[in-house]
């Protein structure tokens, strides 16, 4: 009986491998480099590009990150002025699901300026290193810590919907990438960013997002229920 079991065990792992479906599931990366599109000083407006994507299969769940260079022009703005969204739009215009990117970062109680570092070259990925929004606090431990150049590496999306005239650290985290992995990728990619404090501008020259699929649900139960009863196996075993 248990060699029986030991093999039916194998037989729903070669399954999930065999069905994990990877070779018909596509990275989709698109977005564009070489921009200069001013961020509006002082405009709750701000500035928008929109890209089209078509001809893909659902294939969610799927992963969300996003790049972004955002670069300071004069004097430049400052970090802690901008905030931004990346939104979906599904193809009959229906269905819309927006991350907040940025939402003033290093805004908090005592801080009604938030950062004020110069410029971005950034990843945004919910599996990153940390919250971008208290960036200073995470690589020094210390929110009065000037970065030295441009903001770099891999961070969480800041994720907080709220008014960016109040907003601060501790407001609810609610609106990250993850939320856009759930539907069909097919449709409108919009990316936005406002600058929210007179003094200074900022450009953005690039962005790019990326959606990876994840293994399809069927498989990852079938390796599962392979993996509880091998484990079973092995503990009953032990326990005679």
């Amino acid at each position: 009986m248990r060699a029986k079991t030991l093999v039916f065990a194998f037989v729903l792992i070669a399954l999930g491998f065999s069905t994990r479906g990877w070779s018909a599931l596509v990275n989709i990366t698109f977005g564009e480099s070489g921009l200069n599109e001013v961020i509006p000083d002082n405009s709750p407006s701000g500035m928008f590009r929109s890209l089209a994507v078509n001809g893909y299969a659902s294939q969610a769940p799927y992963l969300v990150s996003v790049d972004f260079t955002v670069e300071g022009t004069g004097y430049g703005a400052i970090n802690g002025n901008y905030y931004s969204y990346l939104r979906h739009t599904s193809p009959d215009g229906v269905e819309s699901q927006l991350a907040v990117l940025l939402n003033r970062v290093g805004f908090r109680t005592d801080s009604p300026t938030g950062y004020l570092d110069n410029g971005m070259a950034v990843t945004l990925d919910d599996r990153g290193g940390a919250d971008i929004h208290n960036y200073r606090w995470e690589l020094s431990g210390n929110h009065n810590d000037l970065v030295v150049g441009m903001l770099t590496g891999t961070w969480q999306a800041d994720g907080r919907d709220v008014d960016p005239y109040g907003v601060l650290d501790s407001s609810p985290r609610t609106t990250t990438l993850d939320n856009l992995g759930v539907g069909n990728p097919n449709g409108t990619w919009t990316i936005f960013f406002a600058d929210l404090q007179s003094g200074g501008t900022g450009n953005l020259t690039g962005w790019q997002v990326r959606l990876t699929p994840t293994p399809e649900p069927s498989s990852s139960v079938l390796l599962g229920l392979g993996g509880f009863c091998v484990w079973a196996i092995q503990r009953r075993r032990k326990a005679t």
